[in-house]
């Protein structure tokens, strides 16, 4: 039997969605920490002829019967190919899948600004939700980590996510700030969740990737230069704690990757404290237990 082209990234949340690639690849993919597409063979944005997808949603219906719920458009930001298209295939597998609830892509900030006018037909297409890589709320950061976009056009991308009716989705890294830039780090990208209130944060610990001989993210070099300095690991369990303690908006938190140091979910505000414990309980065990866990490798 055939199945539809495989996609490289999904969100661990969509584990159990159908998967369509609309395109290969990440368009931007000039993030000073990521490269994460090139590193996993596809270095170069390509968008799926629409006969291709729509062959694929045909795919997945045979593959996986009429009863499928969710769906998982990749890669990067399959928002970018043309709005009337992107409505066409959401319509597709609407048709195809007649008990469909959920339809979800990554996209980022800049490419929800640029398509915020086209935002509601998307929506009522049958798009339902966007995964966000926020990072961080700092202009400063965003212009240094090469985001492409200013906070202001963030919050206003966010906004119009918020009003077409779509569910937003952020992803922080902790530890973007850096050594030096931590403070800044929590300050405004809580400054920009408080704004926007997406109905998701979602935490991740930066992973600078690279060896002298191998493949490496563009902050690896900055890293071996002095340019960057990385934070320590207990501060970045800190940095997801004054981000917790600081959101006044009520929102689903989710700090359950691998990588993070200190896993934990809830709703807030009722389980604040919860979670806040949580962390204070893992900052108060003894040293050489705290350790073990920061030594664990990073990962994607």
């Amino acid at each position: 039997m055939s199945l539809p082209e495989p996609l490289i990234i999904r969100p661990p949340t969509e584990a159990g969605s159908a998967l369509l690639r609309v395109t290969r690849g990440c368009k931007w993919n000039r993030c000073r920490f990521c490269g994460i597409y090139t590193h996993l063979g596809q270095p170069d944005f390509e968008v799926r002829p629409l006969a291709q997808v729509l062959r694929d949603v045909r795919l997945a219906r045979e593959a996986c019967g009429p009863g499928v719920t969710a769906c998982f458009l990749g890669d990067a930001d399959p928002l970018v190919i043309e709005p009337g298209d992107f409505i066409h295939i959401c319509r597709a597998i609407r048709e195809a899948f007649p008990r469909m609830e959920r339809i979800t892509c990554y996209a980022r900030s800049a490419t929800l600004w640029m398509r915020r006018v086209s935002l509601p037909d998307i929506a009522a297409a049958g798009l339902t939700r966007v995964h966000v890589g926020l990072e961080t709320g700092s202009d400063e950061l965003l212009r240094y980590h090469r985001k492409g976009v200013s906070q202001r056009r963030a919050i206003e991308a966010g906004q119009a996510a918020r009003a077409a009716g779509l569910e937003l989705s952020y992803y922080l890294l902790l530890g973007l700030g850096g050594a030096d830039r931590a403070e800044l780090h929590v300050r405004e990208t809580t400054k920009v969740l408080n704004i926007v209130q997406p109905h998701f944060v979602r935490f991740r610990r930066l992973w600078i990737f690279g060896s002298q001989e191998g493949p490496s993210c563009p902050l690896y070099r900055d890293v071996q230069t002095g340019e960057f300095t990385p934070q320590t690991p207990e501060s970045t369990v800190r940095e997801m704690r004054e981000m917790i303690a600081g959101i006044d908006f009520p929102t689903e938190i989710e700090a359950i990757h691998h990588n993070v140091h200190v896993r934990l979910a809830g709703r807030l505000p009722e389980d604040r404290e919860q979670m806040l414990g949580r962390i204070d309980g893992f900052l108060a065990l003894p040293e050489e237990t705290q350790a073990r866990e920061y030594s664990k490798p990073l990962a994607i």
